[in-house]
């Protein structure tokens, strides 16, 4: 490769590196952060630190635990290991470095896969420019940190793995990706057997991708047994329990209880019930009016941003099937859009689809507009969500890096952590959602309204999104304190508001009236 063009590529990557650091960054600096993820997300890491290699139960990840006593199980996601380093040197800036790395090594992984599968340095750029339009990845650093990019960054490596035939590489690439996330593990399982039937045919290359399956499959059978949590736990299974019903219609119009999740009952319904899941692909189950559009949305993304490919290359379809059914038929809405991180997968896999798609033109100016067209439309429907979308809930000051709002703040960041170094490291502490990211984890680390044997409690007025109270709910829980004689006002100032706990946990652990 000419150095002209080594200079461009470099070029390029770095220019959309910054991009993405400009979305990511200033969203904590400005407090956009919250518990949920990037605050449990801190909690797991503290834990791993401590020598937990399973996590203890996320509470930061409930803010209802005085009443509800369930908690969410960690997610079987090994791979998050790799951020241990950034987060001993930078706690939650660390975490977020480690994101913004891992996407500029999975942008390096689509140009050093398409470059050796064409030979040509410019389909390489081409296809990482691709990628680096992809919506997906706005998303992504629009909204905290998330473990799944432990696993999904090293997609492109594990391919360009298999045709160098690195086998080191193969297989770190591949015990890193199925240990992002519990579902990578059955997705896995599912491309390994379709590149092996379809894409890759030689011996050598099988028996590579039968091994990976089969250690796919081993590992969602330990995982389930070793993060599925205790008997208070709430799995994520949960979001798919109404297929199991009878009729799972009846479920979203109130007509019948929510089942006991089985997969049984689940797979059931999938296999022989084709026209229902065929209808949740593309309509919403909720007679919630904000709900119509997120699915058709999305299909209409993918379309534009690469899935025309299908049409050429159908085994990329068939990989994504099982995305499509993780996030079709989950009964929670925010997985069926365009937004957070549940779209990395097709980031993954549509670049590639267009790459293999375009080859069949190979010689022809039509590889070239397949190339060039898949990397422009990811971009232009990438510009287009920036302008709104049907997706909830979409705050476009979040992800508009080129709006002035998007840099501006009501908090300051300097003088909100100078009143927050009033809590002892150590200190169990309860922590509003925009709070609880800057604020060091510890064993007693709690999503306010949950209280718990918290010792102090860190709010700030005014904020237009407490969840999971209402901007009045938070005024008056504030006041409640204000005026209890189990907590004292140590701090008040810049919109920040520190309690400390005056009598024992134990007579006063729990929400004030």
């Amino acid at each position: 490769m000419p150095s002209y063009a080594k200079g461009l590529v470099i070029g390029v990557w770095a220019l959309f590196m910054v991009i993405f650091g400009l979305i990511s960054f200033p969203n904590h600096y400005t407090f956009r952060t919250y518990a949920l993820d990037l605050g449990y997300s801190l909690q797991l890491m503290e834990y791993h630190s401590r020598g937990y290699l399973i996590p203890r139960g996320l509470t930061m990840s409930n803010p209802f635990l005085d009443t509800e006593k369930w908690q969410v199980a960690p997610h079987a996601s090994p791979s998050v290991l790799t951020a241990l380093p950034f987060y001993w040197v930078g706690g939650a800036w660390g975490l977020l470095v480690h994101q913004w790395v891992l996407i500029g090594v999975m942008a390096w992984g689509f140009f050093a896969y398409a470059y050796h599968r064409t030979g040509l340095w410019q389909a390489g750029l081409l296809t990482m420019l691709h990628f680096l339009g992809m919506w997906g990845i706005t998303s992504l650093f629009g909204f905290d940190w998330h473990e799944v990019v432990s696993g999904i960054a090293w997609f492109p490596w594990m391919l360009y793995a298999i045709e160098k035939r690195k086998l080191w590489l193969f297989i770190l690439s591949w015990a890193l990706f199925i240990g992002g996330k519990e579902n990578f593990t059955l997705w896995g399982i599912w491309i390994a057997l379709w590149l092996g039937l379809f894409m890759y045919r030689k011996a050598e290359e099988r028996r590579w991708l039968a091994l990976a399956g089969a250690v796919a499959a081993l590992w969602f059978v330990l995982a389930y047994f070793l993060y599925k949590g205790g008997e208070k736990s709430v799995s994520r299974l949960s979001l798919y329990a109404y297929l199991g019903a009878k009729d799972p219609l009846s479920i979203f119009r109130g007509e019948a209880p929510m089942p006991d999740f089985s997969f049984t009952a689940v797979a059931k319904t999938i296999f022989l019930r084709p026209q229902l899941i065929w209808t949740l692909l593309f309509e919403s189950p909720s007679a919630d009016p904000h709900t119509i559009g997120i699915k058709s949305e999305l299909h209409w993304t993918v379309l534009w941003s690469g899935g025309w490919s299908f049409i050429f290359q159908p085994i990329a379809l068939i990989l994504l099937l099982p995305v499509y059914l993780y996030k079709m038929l989950s009964a929670d809405y925010q997985l069926w859009g365009t937004l957070l991180h549940y779209n990395m997968e097709f980031a993954a896999v549509l670049p590639i689809a267009v790459l293999w798609a375009a080859e069949r033109w190979r010689g022809q100016l039509s590889f070239w507009i397949a190339l060039g067209g898949g990397a422009l439309g990811a971009h232009a429907i990438n510009l287009s969500l920036l302008d709104g979308r049907y997706s909830k809930w979409y705050d476009p000051e979040r992800h508009r890096w080129y709006s002035q709002k998007h840099y501006c703040s009501p908090y300051s960041y300097k003088k909100i952590h100078e009143g927050l170094r009033l809590i002892p490291r150590e200190a169990p502490v309860s922590a509003l959602s925009q709070l609880a990211p800057h604020i060091p984890p510890r064993t007693g680390y709690y999503h306010y309204p949950a209280i718990q044997d918290a010792q102090y409690i860190a709010l700030l007025r005014g904020s237009t999104n407490p969840w999971p109270l209402s901007p009045q709910e938070l005024a008056q829980h504030i006041q409640n304190l204000e005026s209890s004689p189990e907590w004292e006002k140590v701090w008040d100032k810049d919109s920040l508001i520190i309690f400390r706990r005056k009598s024992s946990p134990e007579k006063a652990a729990r929400q004030p009236d």
